[in-house]
C-alpha cells in the first residue's frame, strides 16, 4: 500500500548554502549524505517525521525547486505493478540506484506531480 510520505525532495544549485539555510535557520539536521563524484552531495534532512531531500542541479539536470513527493514502501515492485493494474502509468519502473539498498520507481499524480516509490533494504 502507498500511503507513508518518506520524503519530499527540492533540486539546489548550492547544495552546501541550503543544507546551512535548513540547519542553522530552521533546526533540521542533516540524517544522511549520499557522496556524488561529479556534484555536490545528495543529502537527507530530519523534518521531524519525514526527510527533505536536498538535490544537486546539475546532476539532476534540472532547475531549482520542488522535484518530487517519496512514498516509502516494503516492496517497490511490488507497490508498482498494484499502480500499474490501478491504471497509473509508471514513467520509471523500479531500478536500484547503486548505494544504501535503495530502490525507486516514478509515476504521476494529479497536474503531473512527480511521485516516487522508495524501497530501502538495509
Amino acid at each position: 500500500m502507498v500511503n507513508h510520505i518518506h520524503k519530499i525532495a527540492l533540486v539546489t544549485d548550492d547544495v552546501e548554502s541550503a543544507v546551512k539555510f535548513y540547519t542553522e535557520k530552521l533546526g533540521l539536521e542533516v540524517s544522511e549524505r549520499f557522496p556524488n563524484e561529479d556534484d555536490e552531495d545528495y543529502v537527507f534532512l530530519d523534518a521531524g517525521g519525514f526527510t527533505l531531500e536536498l538535490m544537486p542541479a546539475k546532476t539532476m539536470k534540472a532547475p531549482p525547486g520542488f522535484h518530487h513527493i517519496s512514498f516509502q514502501v516494503p516492496d517497490a515492485d511490488a507497490a508498482s505493478e498494484s499502480l500499474s493494474e490501478k491504471g497509473v502509468e509508471m514513467t520509471a519502473e523500479p531500478f536500484d540506484v547503486g548505494v544504501g539498498g535503495i530502490r525507486l520507481a516514478f509515476f504521476n499524480g494529479p497536474d503531473n506531480v512527480n511521485l516516487q516509490l522508495f524501497q530501502r533494504s538495509e
